[in-house]
This record gives C-alpha cells, sequence and structure tokens, in this order.
C-alpha cells in the first residue's frame, strides 16, 4: 500500500502513513498527543486539527461547520490520509503537562509506624569452598542465611545467574537482597522469603523502592528509601493513554480493537518510563537498587497496565478478570528496571471501586478512625466509602467527565489559560476571572465549571432548574447550542474565539453532581444514617486542589456540613502506594480493607434513581438539606 509523509505541527514530527488511515492513528503511532475524548469513535468533537498543506479525505460531519471546513479544520479521527500533508494542532487539542509541576496544599500524613519493607537486606560472610569443602554455591548461601534464621529462602533465576560471580569478586563477602511475599490468606503465616539478588558488601547501603498512581488523566510516581524511609519529591506526568480515549469506557472500547491492547499498555509503560528517566538525572544509578514497585489503579488501569483485556467489566454483570494480582516481575511488562524489580498492584474491591480507592482509604487513615467518614474521589468515575474502623460501604458513580472539563463546550483540563476562579457581581452585573497562570484564557477547568455555575446561581443569572435566567445579564445570549453566558470575548482569549458557558454545559454538571450526592445518600441511608452524622469528609484526587467548598456546597456537590469537617488529602491513590512499597504491613493492610469494604452497586440499590432525580436542581430539591 502507497504511504505518504503526515507533518504534525508545532511538534514538526513527520510520520509515514498509508493511504486511508486516519489521522488520528497516525498521530498516535508517532507518539503525538490529539485530544480525543471518545477514543475515536467520532461521537465527541474534541480531535480538532488545522489542514495547513496538502490534502486529506474527509467531510464536514457532525461537529465542523461547513466555514469551519472551508478554513481547514478538521476531526483527526475521521479525516483519512490520502496524500502528503502537513497538519497544525492547536492549543485546545493539545495535552498541557505543566499542571503536574504545581505543588499541592494537601494534608498527606506518610507516616509509618513500624517500617517493615518486602524487602530486606542482609551482609553475610562465607567460608570460600576448598578442595575438602566443595559445597555448591547456593547451599552455602542458605547455610549461612540459616544461621541468622533466615529459612528456606527460594532464589530467582536473575540472582542465580549473578551469584557464582559476585561471590568471587567479592571473597564471599555478600549482601543478599530478600523480597518477602506476604501470606494474605493466611496472614498467621511468616512470609515467605525468595532472594533476588546479591551484591558485595561494600554496595552502599541505601536501596529504594518506586510508588506508582496509574490514573485515568496522569500516572505519578515517587521514590523512597527503603533503607532511611526517606521519601523524595513526587513526580507526574499524562497518562499517554489519554490518546485512546478519557475515560475507562472508551479505552476499554480501544483496547478490543485489533492490537488495541497491545498499544493502549504501550502508552502507560512508556508514561511510567519517562518518569523513572527522570528520577534517573536526580539519582544516576538508583535502578539497579529498586526492589519493589508498589503500583495503585483503577480496576480498568490496572489490567490495561497488565495488559489483560479488560472488555467483561463493561459487560453485565460487570466482572473483572482479577480482584487481587500475584507479585509480578516488573521488566517483564517493559518497564526499564532490573530483573529483580518485583511489582505489586493493590487489590480491587469491584469493577468500579479500584485498587487507587483501596489506596486511598489506607492514606486516609480510615481502618484506624472511630470517627464516621465519607471519603471522595472525584473524577469521571467517581468513587465514594463511608465508614469508619469496624465497618466500611463502597459505591462508584458515573459521574461522566464535567468535573475534568470534558462534555463541556469550552473545557479544557487543568492547565494554563484554564478559568479556575470566577467571581460575580450582581449589582454591577459584571463577573472577573481567574485563569491558571494568569494568562489569556483558553477554556472551563472543572473546578472552574463548578465556580462559575454556584456564583452564577447565586447572583440570579441562573436559577434552580440550571437555566439562564432572562435579561438578568448582558452577557446572557442566544448562541448556536441555545441559552450562553459570556466569559470572555474572542480578541481577549487565546483560541480567537468566545468562551461561554451554556445551558447544556450546566445540565451535564446537575447530571455529574447528582451522581456524586446520590450516592452519598444512598450509603448513609442504607446503613440507618442521616447526612448529619458525617463526622469528617475527606476529599481526595487532583480535582479537589482548587476546589470551592462553599460553592461545591451550593450547587449540591457535597453535603451542607460545618467546613471544618472537610480536609483535603491530594492524590490518596500515590499516598497509599507510597505507605505499601514503605511497609509490608501497610500491604496486608491493603489486602484487610479490601475484605472490609462491601460494595453497592448503586443501580440495583433501591431508592437510588429517586435520589438522583431528586438531586438534578441546584442545589437539590429537597431544601431541607441544604438549609435553604
Amino acid at each position: 500500500m502507497e504511504t505518504f509523509p503526515i507533518t504534525f505541527l508545532p511538534d514538526n514530527v513527520t510520520i509515514e502513513a498509508e493511504t486511508g488511515e486516519s489521522l488520528l492513528d497516525v498521530a498516535n503511532r508517532g507518539k503525538i498527543h490529539i485530544n480525543a475524548s471518545c477514543g475515536g469513535e467520532g461521537v465527541c468533537g474534541r480531535c480538532v486539527v488545522e489542514l495547513r498543506e496538502g490534502n486529506v479525505q474527509a467531510s464536514p460531519g457532525l461537529y465542523l461547520t461547513d466555514e469551519d471546513y472551508q478554513s481547514g479544520i478538521r476531526l483527526a479521527c475521521r479525516a483519512k490520509v490520502n496524500g502528503p500533508a502537513t497538519l497544525f494542532i492547536p492549543l485546545e487539542s493539545r495535552a498541557d503537562a505543566s499542571f503536574f509541576k504545581k505543588a499541592t496544599k494537601a494534608e498527606e500524613i506518610l507516616t509509618v509506624e513500624n517500617p517493615d519493607p518486602m524487602v530486606r537486606q542482609t551482609c553475610i560472610i562465607l567460608t570460600p569452598p576448598s578442595p575438602g569443602d566443595n559445597q555448591s554455591d547456593l547451599d552455602r548461601v542458605n547455610a549461612a542465611l540459616s544461621e541468622l534464621s533466615l529459612f528456606d529462602n527460594d532464589i530467582d533465576l536473575s540472582a542465580m545467574k549473578r551469584m557464582p560471580k559476585i561471590l568471587r569478586e567479592s571473597e564471599f563477602k555478600i549482601k543478599v537482597s530478600i523480597f518477602y511475599e506476604l501470606p494474605l490468606q493466611n496472614p498467621d503465616r511468616e512470609p515467605y522469603g525468595r532472594i533476588v539478588n546479591f551484591e558485595p558488601t561494600t554496595s552502599e547501603d541505601d536501596y529504594y523502592g518506586l510508588a506508582v498512581d496509574v490514573g485515568t488523566t496522569s500516572i505519578w510516581a515517587r521514590l523512597v528509601n527503603l533503607a532511611t524511609g526517606e521519601v523524595l519529591p513526587s513526580m507526574g506526568d499524562l497518562n499517554a493513554q489519554i490518546s485512546y480515549g478519557e475515560d475507562v469506557i472508551s479505552r476499554i472500547v480501544y483496547a478490543g480493537r485489533k492490537d488495541g491492547l497491545k498499544r493502549i499498555q504501550s502508552a502507560a509503560i512508556d508514561t511510567i518510563n519517562r518518569l523513572l528517566d527522570r528520577y534517573e538525572e536526580q539519582l544516576p544509578g538508583y535502578r539497579k537498587k529498586t526492589f519493589i514497585m508498589s503500583v495503585a489503579g483503577n480496576t480498568t488501569m490496572s489490567h490495561l497496565l497488565i495488559g489483560i483485556d479488560p472488555k467483561n467489566i463493561r459487560l453485565s454483570p460487570y466482572v473483572p478478570p482479577a480482584a487481587t494480582w500475584p507479585s509480578i516481575r516488573a521488566s517483564f511488562l517493559g518497564l526499564n528496571v532490573e530483573a529483580h524489580t518485583v511489582m505489586k498492584v493493590f487489590p480491587s474491591v469491584s469493577s468500579y471501586v479500584g485498587g487507587d480507592i483501596v489506596a486511598g482509604v489506607l492514606a486516609a487513615g480510615l481502618y484506624k478512625s472511630p470517627e464516621l467518614t465519607l471519603f471522595i474521589d472525584v473524577g469521571t468515575n467517581g468513587e465514594i466509602v463511608i465508614g469508619n474502623q469496624d465497618w466500611m460501604t463502597c459505591a462508584a458513580c458515573s459521574a461522566g467527565p464535567a468535573f475534568e472539563g470534558g462534555g463541556v463546550r469550552c473545557g479544557m483540563r487543568a492547565a494554563p489559560g484554564a478559568i479556575e476562579n470566577f467571581l460575580y457581581e450582581p449589582a454591577e452585573k459584571k463577573h472577573y476571572l481567574g485563569i491558571i497562570d494568569s494568562v489569556s484564557p483558553s477554556g472551563i477547568c472543572g473546578s472552574g465549571l463548578i465556580n462559575i455555575v454556584a456564583e452564577l446561581f447565586r447572583g440570579g443569572v441562573v436559577n434552580k432548574q440550571g437555566r439562564f435566567v432572562e435579561n438578568s445579564s448582558p452577557n446572557v445570549r442566544q448562541g448556536p447550542d441555545g441559552w450562553e453566558y459570556l466569559l470572555s470575548p474572542a480578541d481577549q482569549s487565546a483560541g480567537d474565539h468566545d468562551i461561554v458557558i451554556t445551558e447544556i454545559d450546566i445540565e451535564n454538571l446537575i447530571r455529574a453532581k447528582g451522581a456524586m450526592f446520590s450516592g452519598y445518600q444512598t450509603l448513609v441511608e442504607a446503613v440507618g444514617l442521616e447526612m448529619q452524622d458525617l463526622e469528617r469528609v475527606i476529599i481526595a484526587g487532583g480535582f479537589g486542589r482548587s476546589l470551592n467548598l462553599e460553592n461545591a456546597i451550593t450547587i449540591g456537590l457535597l453535603p451542607n456540613l460545618p467546613l471544618e469537617r472537610f480536609t483535603y488529602i491530594g492524590n490518596s491513590s500515590l499516598t497509599g502506594a507510597t505507605l505499601a512499597a514503605l511497609s509490608g504491613t501497610m500491604w496486608r493492610k491493603a489486602y484487610e480493607l479490601k475484605q472490609m469494604m462491601t460494595n453497592f452497586e448503586l443501580s440495583d440499590t433501591p431508592g437510588y434513581m429517586d435520589r438522583y432525580i431528586a438531586s438534578q436542581f441546584i442545589p437539590h430539591t429537597d431544601a431541607s438539606l441544604f438549609d435553604l
């Protein structure tokens, strides 16, 4: 088949592409990101590119006007290669990772009372072989370990291959690294040891573990020193899987295509490897001394990372292939680490309450608190846990992408140019924008959407039904999708187009917040309690970093409780993974939490749909819940 060069600007990357191949597939193959919320199904209209030279086979379609098409605008998923072409990826279609360089104000707790990492190092001095003592090297090692009461250790093949050379180079004075597999099904049994590495006793004492949070939007990593307990600063990057869809369902669908699973797995592996490379710049050679990877992710992300088809997660009765995972040699998956690095993946509770939530509950310390606590991780798939040290219930709410800027006409992620704060002055009928990095506005992020709707509701511009009040503001006008509110005109915006919020956007937000709030209600009332009985509300995840609590309560996303009951703990999934990397006790506690959490499938729970429908107002149809 004939191939043609396709050049993508501003990256200035040229990729050879076959006739008929979609521009989105070409870009993905070249690791060039183009926003595609739906994974290339052609139903989101977000993968906009500008044709600068050449030609591609395409038609205007549903999301482009004739004017757009004539000006060179194309949808990458619907445009096919039919000759050489040069395309420009506009700002709204690109990924911006600068978000990952910002500090958080989270109350993160990384205290481990009794550090007991799953890998421990022991120095032994062996008697060298002689004509009268021809015992094998491995028997000699095991005999020395037995004298230290370290019995019955298995050995990795990679360590066995290194053993003869290291023993002789170090004059039989060696440091042995032993990985202790925890008998999780029988916690009364002693951990089972496996030798994973040999080093000379002269090697440095520091050795490391790596905590990883594999999120749908981003991947975070943190290096910990297992010898000292020191925790290094975390690093994050956009999960390259976003090129195949912004939510788990679209990625499951993509994984079902030819070579889809392999591609989407490689995208996550490549992202983690980039983070590993960045640590190498700070701490050269650390990989040779890294023995544990503690990984937390939602159920779908865990399957995609390991390379197991998750298609049954989205098919009734919604059963994942696995909820617990064996220890995995990390290098086997393509991660750029040594053969002795063992990957431990957090267990899931259900198809939509995953290991990231187990890790989050571990980080939040619910298992040791008597206070009745609501734990929330808000995202495309919002997860909630209610309970304390004695019991826990959990559920997943299909909130949709609104909290991450998706499903919003001018929506975007929290990146430079995103409107995240908003103030409305009813007397003057004016508003003021707070924009990330104080640059020209490009769009609206999730927290900005909440703040805008809350302020306009309080200012009388938006009513309880989420509709604009006619003549309430000069910025309310009729747009192509119905009534809208002008936030920033084109001549003051980065993308040369008006930035607006529409009634459809508000409707999407109301559906999303309603899914979350009705989830809280259902779990609380299922155990015979009321919202006011909640003593703590813990908010986790990147979304919470700029969340205005009063505004979130105003629109009905959070329960109407005193503000001092709320705490933001940041990326609790990464925190939990860090605790488990530092401590085998914490890892065992994670499995206990999985068993302790009772999952509710909300769609099958009596009363949930009634509560959901009642929540489709601002803030709610039940005024008593919000003191209205």
